[in-house]
């Protein structure tokens, strides 16, 4: 890439950086309203706000290295940075997608519809998600990444995963999810469809994960 194009790309992540931190830190002042909000680090149990979390780390990261390389204190951005950056930006594509396609229309019913976009959850479940896209898409180099970086970039979403899973497990009474530990309601049809959810939802992550991937590579080619 250019000097010109690095620049955009260092400010680019700056920005991204800097909406996350805004975004979380609304949300854990307690300021925020509306459906699956909270404060403090309670609300560290939802993917959201790991997810965006997750984004900005690696978007600041990213935003270093690419300082380094306009100053030309190392020769290119490393593989390490543009995985984090790729499997941050699958991470919320996940958010967003779930909340548009499940939870609005599943949560949305008994607590209007696009409470789920109010307050803080505006920019973790919407805007974030779609800037973190257009500035993987227009301004990340990812030719130094292949196929397999797709498997690693699910790892982080696959943990949570695992973590909610746990969660639901603790809480289970009489063969039923006790209130309140499957806050998503992916089990809304029981604890046994976890065979069939858990799988589904990983291979979904991996599909997002491949489409971010494949559209860095074809914009570069």
């Amino acid at each position: 890439m250019s000097i010109h194009t690095l620049k955009k790309a260092f400010i680019a992540n700056i920005v991204l950086a800097l909406l996350e931190a805004f975004a979380v830190a609304w949300m854990m002042s307690g300021q925020s309203k509306g459906v699956l909000s909270g404060s403090g680090l309670r609300v560290l149990k939802y993917f959201t706000i790991d997810s965006n979390i997750y984004l900005g780390v690696a978007s600041f990261l990213n935003a270093m290295e690419l300082y380094m390389v306009i100053k030309g204190e190392k020769p290119e951005i490393s593989p390490l940075a543009y995985l984090l950056k790729l499997s941050g930006t699958a991470a919320v594509t996940v958010t967003m997608l779930v909340t548009v396609f499940f939870l609005e229309p599943t949560l949305g019913k008994h607590f209007g519809y696009l409470a789920l976009f109010s307050y803080s959850n505006f920019f973790l479940h919407l805007l974030n998600p779609l800037v973190a896209i257009f500035v993987w898409i227009r301004f990340e180099k990812n030719r130094v990444l292949s196929i397999r970086h797709t498997l690693l970039s699910v790892v982080p979403t696959l943990l949570y995963a695992v973590y909610y899973l746990i969660e639901v497990l603790r809480h289970t009474e009489n063969g039923g999810i006790m209130p309140g530990y499957d806050w998503y309601g992916f089990f809304a049809l029981g604890l046994k469809s976890a065979v069939v959810v858990l799988p589904l939802f990983l291979l979904f992550v991996y599909l997002v994960c491949f489409v971010l991937y494949r559209l860095g590579r074809d914009r570069e080619s």
